[in-house]
C-alpha cells in the first residue's frame, strides 16, 4: 500500500485501477487513502470513526454523568448528540438529513467502550411501581445530599435555582360559578380554544426571580407590544413559529440565567426536569458546565410534588392569570387578546406570584432548601419559612 501511495504521488496521473492491481491492493481501499479520508498506509479494519477517541471519551463521560443525575440517554439521543458534536466542530460523516449518527456507528461506539451500554428496564406492575417510589426519593436524595455536601451548598439558598416552563393561553374559564339551579351556565370565550404561549420562569431559594422569558407564536415582533407591560415587570420576549419552547429558545434562556448569577466563585445547582430541550440539548448543557452550575434533574413522575415551581409560583400564577383574564373578558365583551394586551395581562398576573412567599415555600415544600427529604412529601412548611421570612 505505502509503495502504491508512493508511486502514484510521484508519476502523476496513473490509473487507479492498473496500480492497484501491480501493487496487489484493494482499489477502494487505495482511493480512500489517496484522497486523504483515511491517513496512513497500515491496514485498518473497517471504517473509520467519524469522532476521535478524544471526542467519543467526552461523550461516554456525558453519557455517564446525566445518567448519574437522573437523565439517562437512549439510543437516539446519543445518536443526535454525536451529530450534534460533530456538527459544532465542522465534523463530517453523519447524515445531514435525518441529523444524527448512524445506527452502525452507534453499536461500533458501544464495542469501543465496554463500560457503558443498552439496559433493558424490567416491567413493574402498578403495586411495586408504588411501593418503590420511597426508595426512588430516597435514593436521589442520598445522591443529591453528597454533592451539595460536596459543594460546599449546604446553607447558601442563593445557589439552589429551579427552571421550568408553562404554557400560558389567552382562553380563561372561571372553576365555578353562582348561577340559577337546573340551568346551564356559560361562559363567553374568545374561542373554542385559546393560543399557547410559553413561560420559561426560574427562582432560588431567596426569592431571587430571573426575568420571565416568554414565547409567543408570531414571526415578527412589534415594539409596541413591551409598551403595554407595567413599569415594574420586565419580560424577554421571543417568537416561535407555535409558540413552544425548543432547544435554540432554551439555549437563549440560558445565557441570560448565567449572565445573571452572583460572581461569588460558588458552584449554583439548577433543578429542572427531564424535557428534552433541556436534558438533550449539548449546546445548554456545555454552558451551564462552563458557568459552574451543576444540572440536577428530578425522577420520573416526579415534578408534582418535587419541582418548586409546581408546588408554589404556577400554582399562584394560574390562578391570578385566570382572575385578570376573566376581568379583561367581561371588558372586552371576550375578543381576543392582542400581544399587548397579553402582555398586560401576564405583567399584572406575574407581579402578584412572583413573591418571597411563593419562592421560598416552593423549595421548603419540596424539601430541597432546607434540605429534608420528609418535608418533600407535605405542603405544610409554615415553620421553616416564618424563620426564612424573619432572617
Amino acid at each position: 500500500m505505502e509503495g502504491a501511495i508512493r508511486e502514484y504521488r510521484e508519476e502523476g496521473k496513473v490509473s487507479l485501477r492498473f496500480l492497484a492491481g501491480a501493487w496487489d491492493v484493494p482499489r477502494s481501499t487505495l482511493k480512500l487513502r489517496l484522497d486523504r479520508k483515511i491517513e496512513g498506509s497500515s491496514h485498518m479494519s473497517g471504517h473509520k470513526p467519524v469522532l476521535n477517541d478524544k471526542a467519543e471519551d467526552e461523550l461516554v463521560a456525558v453519557i455517564k454523568e446525566l445518567a448519574q443525575r437522573g437523565f439517562p440517554l437512549g439510543m437516539k439521543e446519543v445518536r443526535t448528540i454525536a451529530y450534534t458534536y460533530a456538527k459544532q466542530n465542522d465534523i463530517r460523516g453523519f447524515s445531514e438529513n435525518k441529523q444524527k449518527a448512524g445506527y452502525e456507528w452507534f453499536y461500533a461506539f458501544l464495542k469501543r467502550h465496554r463500560d457503558i451500554g443498552i439496559r433493558k428496564p424490567e416491567p413493574l406492575s402498578v403495586a411495586r411501581a408504588m411501593g418503590m417510589n420511597e426508595t426512588v426519593k430516597n435514593g436521589w436524595f442520598d445522591e443529591l445530599e453528597a454533592v451539595i455536601d460536596r459543594l460546599g451548598l449546604r446553607s447558601m439558598p442563593n445557589h439552589y435555582w429551579n427552571v421550568d416552563e408553562s404554557g400560558m393561553q389567552d382562553y380563561f374559564v372561571p372553576g365555578k360559578v353562582v348561577g340559577q339551579a337546573g340551568k346551564p351556565c356559560y361562559q363567553s370565550t374568545a374561542g373554542e380554544k385559546g393560543e399557547t404561549t410559553t413561560l420559561v420562569a426560574a427562582f432560588n431559594a431567596m426569592s431571587c426571580y430571573v426575568k420571565p422569558f416568554l414565547i409567543m407564536k408570531g414571526k415578527r415582533m412589534k415594539p409596541e407590544w413591551l409598551d403595554a407591560l407595567p413599569k415594574d415587570v420586565a419580560i424577554t420576549l421571543r417568537l416561535s413559529d407555535n409558540g413552544w419552547i425548543n432547544k435554540d429558545l432554551f439555549l437563549a434562556w440560558g445565557e441570560i440565567f448565567v449572565a445573571q448569577l452572583p460572581k461569588d466563585g460558588l458552584p449554583h445547582l439548577l433543578f429542572m426536569d427531564g424535557h428534552g430541550s433541556h436534558v438533550y440539548n449539548m449546546a445548554f448543557m456545555q454552558l451551564m458546565k462552563q458557568h459552574n452550575v451543576i444540572v440536577w434533574c428530578f425522577p420520573a413522575h416526579t415534578t408534582h410534588w418535587l419541582q418548586p415551581a409546581d408546588r408554589s409560583l404556577f400554582r399562584s400564577l394560574k390562578h391570578n392569570w385566570t382572575e385578570v383574564g376573566l376581568k379583561q373578558s367581561r371588558f372586552s365583551a371576550a375578543s381576543k387578546l392582542t400581544k399587548g394586551e397579553f402582555l398586560k395581562l401576564f405583567g399584572a398576573a406575574w407581579r402578584k406570584s412572583a413573591n418571597v412567599e411563593n419562592a421560598m415555600s416552593g423549595f421548603c415544600a419540596t424539601g430541597l432548601f432546607p434540605l429534608d427529604r420528609k418535608f418533600c412529601l407535605t405542603s405544610n412548611c409554615n415553620v421553616i419559612l416564618k424563620v426564612f421570612l424573619d432572617i
